[in-house]
Order: structure tokens, then sequence, then C-alpha cells
């Protein structure tokens, strides 16, 4: 999609959005954290209904309405892999009256793919906290050669580009995590894009691939068939306890998770992004909570607002040098 027609779009839908939510578009003037929220707030998803970003930010929207006694609105704007949403995030009132549902795709990679996005992540928001992170899982046959990390990128290096390995489509977060991995090993496999992440692991069940990287609930629906070699995070995940992690590998470095976080236009007044995130936070230490985060097959996970601020820009710098490194770029 050419950058004119994202930025015509996104001009219609943020002309919309103005006319479904006038009151939290009209202006910003600064609210006590005492009284905030006073009105309906809205919560922009910046993906199409039904997916597992769309299911998790509605949880988030219940959990903060739920605490704070007002409708938290959750709003699809999809398109452009979530570049309309945030545009349209990005040039709300920054009053607390909107919020996005942010994930590394809309805040780390897209940026770095596409040239004149329409928005600068570090600048245009601040982030509030972070919600939830799901590592990705090394995927293999039950009956595959290798039975560890340590047998793959031995065979890698005895034949580099010779393995293959499936994704959710290029510059997808399993397409960007193979291509980390890749690079810490030292390795080189060739790369197999679908149109997401069921067709690929059909593939890989049917000897077509090699392996995919791909979230731990693809493991865990297809247990039967497919084995974890390794899991991209520094401590073994609750809903793969069996699988090791890339330390226990040999590649301690390989730590590489999707996220989600809520986000607001920049320039909200910090004691309200405050509020938001210790809201968060507490309202999603109840057990039903914890549970349905379970379900999904996420870790919750939760910061102050300066915290993830700096997690964001070193996340992002780390971003712009792997997407550099393997010259992904979508202008």
């Amino acid at each position: 999609m050419s950058v004119k027609l994202v930025s015509q779009l996104s001009a219609m839908i943020l002309a919309f959005g103005s006319v479904c939510f006038p009151s939290s578009v009209a202006h910003a003037q600064v609210e006590s954290p005492d009284t905030y929220p006073s009105k309906p707030v809205r919560l922009i998803i910046p993906f199409p209904p039904g997916g597992p970003t769309d299911i998790l930010g509605r949880l988030v929207g219940e959990i903060l309405g739920k605490e704070l006694n007002q409708p938290f609105i959750a709003v699809n704007v999809g398109g452009a892999g979530g570049t309309i949403g945030a545009i349209q995030a990005a040039r709300s009132k920054p009053d607390g009256y909107t919020l996005m549902l942010g994930t590394a795709g809309t805040i780390i990679n897209n940026p770095h793919m596409n040239k004149d996005i329409g928005y600068d992540p570090l600048k245009d928001f601040q982030a509030i906290t972070a919600l939830w992170s799901q590592p990705s899982v090394v995927l293999v046959r039950k009956d595959s050669q290798f039975t560890n990390l340590k047998e793959l990128i031995a065979e890698a290096k005895r034949r580099p580009g010779a393995l293959n390995y499936g994704s959710s489509g290029v510059g997808s977060f399993n397409h960007l995590s193979t291509e980390f991995f890749a690079s810490l090993a030292g390795i080189k496999m060739t790369h197999i894009p679908y149109k997401g992440m069921g067709p690929a692991i059909t593939d890989l069940i049917g000897k077509n691939l090699d392996v995919v990287f791909g979230p731990v609930t693809s493991l865990r629906s297809n247990s039967d068939r497919l084995i974890g070699l390794a899991i991209s995070a520094p401590i073994r995940s609750s809903f793969a306890p069996d699988v090791s992690t890339a330390g226990e590998g040999g590649l301690p470095d390989f730590v590489y998770s999707s996220w989600g976080g809520l986000f607001a236009p920049a320039g909200i007044a910090p004691q309200i992004a405050d509020k938001l995130s210790s809201v968060i936070t507490r309202g999603s230490a109840v057990e039903s909570v914890k549970k349905r985060y379970a379900t999904l097959g996420v870790d919750p996970e939760f910061s102050s607002p300066g915290e993830y601020q700096a997690r964001i820009a070193g996340e992002f710098k780390q971003g712009r040098q792997l997407i550099e490194s393997i010259g992904l770029k979508q202008d």
C-alpha cells in the first residue's frame, strides 16, 4: 500500500472517528487524575476484529473499564499491517481519551520497513505499560532428524541454505525471529513465506518445511505431531515447560518475543499515564484474568510508563539493526 493511499485512508478514518467520538477528540484539556476518566475512552486496535491481538485488546479494555468505571470502547482500525490505526492514534488529542493497543509490528518493525510511514513511534506516542509477551518456539516434526537446537545449527552450518523454514509472511514476527536466530547462530536457511501461520504449520507437518519458529499455541495444538527444540526466552514457558530455552541449547542471546502494549498520543499528562499503568497492572492480577491470558498463550507483563518508554527505545534500535542486516524494505 502506497504512503499516499495510507494517508488518505487514515484521514478518512480519523474524520469518522471524530464523528463517532466527538467528545474524546474535541479538546485536550488537562483533567485531574482523580476524576479521569469522566467519559468513555476509545481504545484503538489497529487490526481487524477476530484475531488474537483483537481478542487481547478487548480483554485489556474490559479490565480498564471495570477498574475505572467507564467504558473503554474497542475500535478496530485495520489496514496496512496496523499502520492506519497507528496513524489515527498518533494524530489524536493527548487527553487520555484515545489509547492504542500497540504491537512489536506497529511500534518496532513497520516503521523500519516502510519509508515515510506517517508516524514516529518514539516521538508520537507515550508508552503506558507492557501488556503481554509471547516468545517463539523452534518447531520440528516428531520424526525430524533434529532432537535439539545444537543439531539443527550444526546441519545448517554443514549445508548453508539447504534447510528451509516457513513464516506467516515477509516481515512477520516469526520471519524476523528466525532471521535473528540465524544471525546469532551464524547460519543461513531459506525463507518460505506463507499467508498466515496455519498454512506454514500444515506444510511443516506435511514434510514440505524443515522448521518453523511459531507461537507456543501451535505446539500445544499439534503436540502429537510436533516438538519444540527451544524457546526464545530466558526462562522456560509455563505453556511448554518441557521445551528448553535457547540458552540451554547453547544460544543464550536468542531472546525474542512478540508483544502487546498500551500507548497514548504523546503529550498525555504523566499522572494519567501513571494511573492507567497501575490500574491495568492491578486489574490483571485477578485470577480469572490470568486464566484468560493463559488460554491465549501469552505471558502477562507490566511496567511503568518510564520503564516501558526506555525499553521501546532500546528495541527500536535493535529492530532497525536486524531489519537492515537482512535488507528488508517495503517502501
